[in-house]
């Protein structure tokens, strides 16, 4: 199984960053599939072969993603589309 961690700091309301989270979300489940819901301050993503986890807080977004051995192959391709998202959203 593979990890993807990805924290990058930002200087955005909570509220903000949530909405973006949410984005993302919605992004992901329409480009791909699968679903997603909120627990407090974390979006909860789930799809074939892919558990993933979006921590919102005042100060720092979390992304925790883990891929089954078949979705490992993506890897690399998706920590970098996850972090040129992030530079396009938190810059």
């Amino acid at each position: 199984m593979a990890t993807i961690n990805i924290r990058r700091s930002h200087q955005l309301p909570l509220d903000d960053i949530k909405q973006k989270a949410e984005q993302l979300a919605q992004n992901l489940t329409q480009r791909i599939g699968g679903r997603y819901r909120w627990q407090g301050d974390t979006v909860h993503y789930t799809y074939t072969g892919v558990k993933a986890r979006i921590d919102c807080s005042d100060s720092d977004i979390l992304i925790d993603i883990n891929l089954n051995f078949l979705a490992s192959v993506f890897r690399g391709t998706i920590e970098e589309e996850v972090k040129e998202t992030l530079d396009k959203h938190l810059a």
